[in-house]
């Protein structure tokens, strides 16, 4: 590696910490574009950088992530550099070590970094389907949503914002710290969601003061934060959504089964009559099956809802690192 590198390793550094952290796929790395002949010290700050980073010792990631990380890494090092450092062999022997009392926790951390003063560190479910609900982890859908509003934030400045089937509360939490809006509300249909992202709040906003009488409410830097239990099909009697009557609903892949189309498209038709269909829905879909999106496009159709694509945030303008491997839409929905 030339010498007069050193900023491009330290940006190179960077991007490969926020990946590591937040367990973007190793597939979608491109291992191809590392630097090679890494010295002794480079190797060492790799490390720093990743698994002996100061986050992920105090609250890791996955075991296994780890695990593969660091084989992928000493394969690229022994086939790139003269000699590579102790210290990878080393972490790769401890991590080693906890496979199996890991293989007995049911959840680990993820580290989202989106700028060096700003990060956003939740507990997920290391299975994408747990307590009988698949929102105990993020998905890529929500990334998707979170890097398109932070690339378009004066299409939330100042509304309210109402998130339907928030999971982890990931993409809210994003916009709610870093864009300007004002009361937000993080919905799910599931208790086990919602208390994972009330124990969020308490991590990633250490200074909101919680509501002694309304649990799951908040209030940081004067805006109001309310995670809550909403089923779709029952959304008309939950009293804070009629109060709020948002501006923007956001959902992030919830278009998956189409059993749900008909209780989701309830919720957003109810949202939308409270203020005389004068909101926005920003709805994000990894396309698994472009058969089941279709029908539920087809159900906005028949309830007179128009929905127009938006353009994706290139790989290269993302704030955030999500699985692309497989498609992702952004959707404006209006009426």
């Amino acid at each position: 590696m030339p010498e007069n590198s050193t900023e491009d390793f330290k940006s190179f550094l960077i991007e490969l910490q926020k990946q590591f952290l937040c367990c973007y796929p190793l597939h979608c790395i491109e291992w191809q574009n590392f630097p090679k002949n890494l010295t002794w010290d480079q190797q060492k700050q790799l490390m720093d950088f990743t698994c002996n980073s100061p986050l992920n010792q105090q609250l890791p990631i996955k075991v296994a992530y780890q695990l593969n990380f660091l084989k992928k890494l000493i394969t690229f090092l022994e086939q790139n550099t003269t000699e590579v450092h102790d210290e990878v062999y080393e972490s790769y022997c401890q991590v080693q070590q906890k496979v199996a009392q890991d293989s007995t926790q049911k959840y680990a951390f993820k580290h989202y970094i989106l700028s060096p003063e700003v990060h956003f560190t939740l507990r997920e479910s290391k299975s994408f389907v747990a307590e009988g609900t698949t929102g105990l982890c993020s998905w890529q859908a929500s990334l998707a949503l979170a890097d398109f509003m932070l690339h378009h934030p004066d299409l939330i400045r100042n509304k309210s914002l109402l998130e339907l089937g928030a999971g982890t509360g990931l993409c809210g939490f994003i916009l709610y710290k870093m864009c300007d809006t004002q009361q937000v509300i993080l919905s799910d249909g599931s208790p086990q969601c919602v208390d994972l992202m009330c124990e969020s709040v308490r991590r990633n906003f250490p200074s909101a003061i919680a509501n002694s009488e309304e649990p799951g409410k908040y209030l940081w830097n004067e805006k109001i934060l309310q995670c809550s239990v909403i089923p779709w099909d029952g959304i008309n009697d939950i009293p804070e959504v009629t109060r709020l009557k948002p501006d923007i609903l956001l959902a992030a892949d919830v278009v998956y089964d189409d059993s749900c189309f008909e209780d989701l498209s309830f919720a957003i038709d109810f949202v939308f009559q409270l203020k005389q269909s004068q909101v926005k829905m920003y709805l994000a879909a990894t396309v698994r099956n472009e058969h089941t999106l279709n029908g539920f496009l087809r159900k906005l159709d028949s309830l007179n809802f128009m929905v127009t694509e938006e353009p994706i945030v290139p790989l290269e303008e993302s704030f955030l690192y999500w699985d692309r491997s497989t498609p992702v839409k952004v959707l404006r929905i209006t009426r």
